[in-house]
């Protein structure tokens, strides 16, 4: 058989969340880049726009011929380079008042130029151009046309955005190391409850208890463990019983086989010899019984969910084929079986078991009722339920000591009948498998007016849940 795959919980936790926000934060880095290029851009616009303004401001309505100079470069390390000319109509011409040096050629002549944004590509470079024209208070039009090369511009802005990217870079790696904490701190619980179980002794189960809160997704697995440990625990205890109490009992069943069998082989006399192996071979038969039944108890534990089957069974017909089975047993002895059952009485229970159930009582009623004596077993249905009544004309049992009958090799008050004290512990697990209910009642009147012993158990119509 194949083990089942494993793998690492905290594993895929670790690589299902870093997946996730992996992509989630690249998503966020892309957005962040970009968004920061079109704000860096729409900066860059705005401070043309202000340029261009700051330039009409000087030259409209100023001396010309003052304004006509070229303006000196500036080299500053926080400088953005904005380059311009400011011109002026004078005789259907247009006059450049100002501008930068070396963009004394560069821009393109302002006559050809519309009002506002333009991108152009000027001697294989492009630029980005803002073209503002006003009149001034003498009437005369001014014109303004401030440019950027779109180099400067991007390099920039994606200086701008890789800055905004840094922290994004680091909290990436922050994140996924608070994700390695919290996945391993919320595992503790599981953890701990895995050091103890491992550590937990076989023959001292016991309720696991965490030292920490337990997580309510883990709570159902704790509990289901728990429950497990106690029925583990009651099993073992139980098992442990019954291995005490058979060694017990097969004592001394086998020390008198021992005897008969050294009784056998040392006499002379044919008759006493012939007595010793009598008393061996009855020896034998009583070890057998005790076998079996000690079998059918151990293989009635673990398979206890079989015991209501799959379908139906008429326990009339069960208790007609175990009394017959059982006749002959019955005749050594005087004693008679009466059955009253009708046919078509149904109960949901394995037939197998069904026979068991059956066999056992009236088994038990025979060997200890009086010789010469009866054992009454009735198959009722009314109310909706089932019952089945067996009855002898035994000695009885007290009321008090009747709890005590379906215990492992409890035999009542003393009786010299042979019996292993294993029937009614069967009958007992066998009913309570099937969801049924066993009550122990008087049973047959005697002669000397007491009462022997009587069993009833009570089966549902329907199918137990």
């Amino acid at each position: 058989m194949n083990a089942p795959l494993r793998y690492s919980l905290r594993g895929r936790l670790m690589a299902m969340l870093i997946g996730v926000m992996g992509v989630l934060w690249l998503g966020a880095a892309v957005s962040a880049f970009l968004h920061a290029l079109e704000e860096t851009d729409e900066l860059f616009d705005a401070q043309m726009v202000q340029a261009s303004e700051l330039l009409l401001g000087l030259v409209v309505g100023a001396d010309a011929e003052k304004i006509v100079m070229p303006t000196a470069e500036q080299a500053h390390p926080y400088r953005m380079p904005v380059f311009y000319q400011a011109l002026t109509m004078r005789d259907g011409r247009w006059e450049v008042l100002a501008h930068v040096p070396e963009e004394q050629g560069g821009l393109p002549p302002g006559g050809r130029l519309g009002d506002g944004f333009l991108r152009l590509t000027i001697d294989a470079v492009p630029w980005r151009i803002f073209v503002r024209t006003e009149r001034g208070g003498d009437g005369r039009l001014y014109r303004v046309i401030v440019g950027q090369r779109y180099a400067i511009r991007d390099d920039l802005g994606h200086e701008f955005a890789e800055h905004l990217l840094i922290p994004l870079g680091v909290g990436f790696p922050l994140m996924a190391l608070a994700i390695w904490w919290g996945i391993g701190r919320a595992m503790r619980p599981v953890q701990q409850a895995a050091r103890t179980v491992a550590r937990m002794p076989v023959d001292q189960l016991r309720p696991i208890h965490l030292t920490e809160p337990c997580p309510v997704e883990i709570a159902p697995l704790i509990e289901a463990i728990d429950s497990l440990t106690v029925r583990v625990g009651q099993a073992i205890e139980g098992e442990r019983r019954f291995t005490a109490d058979a060694a017990h009992e097969m004592r001394t069943p086998l020390a008198g086989l021992r005897v008969q069998a050294q009784v056998a082989m040392r006499v002379d006399d044919p008759t006493e010899r012939a007595r010793a192996l009598q008393n061996v071979h009855d020896g034998v038969v009583r070890m057998t019984h005790l076998v079996e039944q000690m079998l059918a108890l151990a293989r009635l534990d673990p398979s206890a969910a079989l015991v209501i089957g799959e379908r139906p069974v008429d326990l009339g017909d069960v208790a007609a084929a175990a009394c017959a089975d059982l006749t002959p047993r019955a005749l050594r002895r005087g004693q008679e079986i009466q059955l009253e059952a009708s046919r078509g009485v149904l109960v949901w229970l394995d037939e197998t078991w069904a026979r068991a159930l059956v066999g056992n009582l009236v088994d038990n009623g025979l060997r200890y009722g009086r010789e010469g004596g009866r054992v009454e077993v009735e198959v009722i249905s009314s109310g909706g339920h089932v019952d089945l009544h067996v009855l002898d004309d035994g000695p009885g049992v007290p009321e008090g000591d009747r709890d005590r009958l379906a215990e492992r090799f409890y035999r009542g008050q003393e009786t010299d009948q042979e019996g292993c004290g294993l029937g009614l512990s069967i009958v007992s697990r066998i009913v309570a498998a099937a969801r049924a209910r066993i009550d122990f009642i008087e049973g047959l009147p005697r002669p000397d007016g007491g009462h022997g012993l009587g069993v009833r158990v009570r089966f549902a119509a329907g199918r137990p849940v």
